[in-house]
């Protein structure tokens, strides 16, 4: 028997609880070596009255799943797209859960397209949002191919480029400064001319490097993200199989009478 700490009881309490709540009900069984190996928690779950399927899941999620590494791909200077991949396949339910997913990760509503062995979930932002193309461009595409399951999530920089803005201006005005110390424009001012060009041309550096810090970190959220889902749909994979496999039985009389039945040894007639 495997022993659980009483955060670790707690967090696989609470996700378990979220997952009846979301899907109300559900079709998989209970995984048996999961139950042997941790009774305490499901004598625990079983009093708050929670389906031993979801608690697999929650548990499931808290040992770790492991999926294939998303890929940043090179989108341009404008766009951000990520792609993962996973061996399992699109459901209902599946699909309810990572809708819930994606609209939480991007804090906006969208709205399911379907074509013919693809998905996609596009962003519908309200309010000033839509306004904006970080917000009204997001997309995210499940493509079923050979056997696989591509996640692509694509959106757009075109906003948060614009605060770049500062940086050109901080330049142009150093640029400006240095001009003017060195073509004696300014006069006698030329020492605090070259001081200015020193100070506008490291702020707009320092301010440039925290963008890009910024628009780095941006895309590791979709990377995040993807990788999310992808551990969302092994998750519910390795549930429904193993349930599957596990539910797969013959009936106890299957056979009954077969041992009556005389095997009798017969000869060839030749001529």
């Amino acid at each position: 028997m495997a022993d659980l700490k009483d955060d670790e009881i707690r967090r696989i309490v609470n996700r378990a609880t979220m997952f009846q709540k979301f899907y109300g009900s559900s079709s998989q069984v209970p995984l048996a070596d999961l139950e042997e190996e941790y009774p305490a928690l499901f004598e625990i779950t079983d009093s708050l009255k929670l389906n031993r399927a979801f608690v697999c899941e929650a548990l499931l999620e808290h040992q770790g799943i492991p999926v294939d590494e998303p890929m940043i791909l090179d989108a341009g200077f404008s766009n951000a797209e990520v792609i993962g991949f996973s061996s399992s396949s699109l459901n209902p339910e599946t699909l309810k859960e990572l809708k819930g997913q994606i609209e939480y990760h991007f804090n906006t509503v969208g709205e399911l397209k379907h074509r013919k062995n693809k998905t996609l979930w596009k962003a519908r932002p309200k309010g000033l949002s839509r306004f904006l193309s970080s917000q009204n461009s997001t997309q995210v595409l499940f493509e079923e191919s050979r056997g696989a399951l591509k996640i692509s999530v694509k959106q757009s920089m075109k906003t948060f480029n614009k605060l770049y803005l500062p940086v050109v201006a901080g330049l142009f005005a150093s640029i400006m400064m240095f001009a003017g110390a060195v073509f004696g424009a300014m006069g006698n001012d030329e020492g605090v001319g070259i001081i200015m060009f020193g100070i506008f041309g490291l702020v707009s550096f320092l301010y440039a490097r925290f963008m890009n810090k910024r628009k780095r970190l941006k895309k590791e959220r979709l990377v995040d993200l993807v990788d999310r889902l992808q551990q969302i749909l092994e998750r519910r994979q390795k549930v429904s199989t193993a349930s599957s496999s596990e539910t797969i039985s013959i009936p106890e009389n299957e056979y009954d009478g077969f041992d009556e039945i005389e095997i009798k040894d017969t000869k060839k007639v030749s001529n």
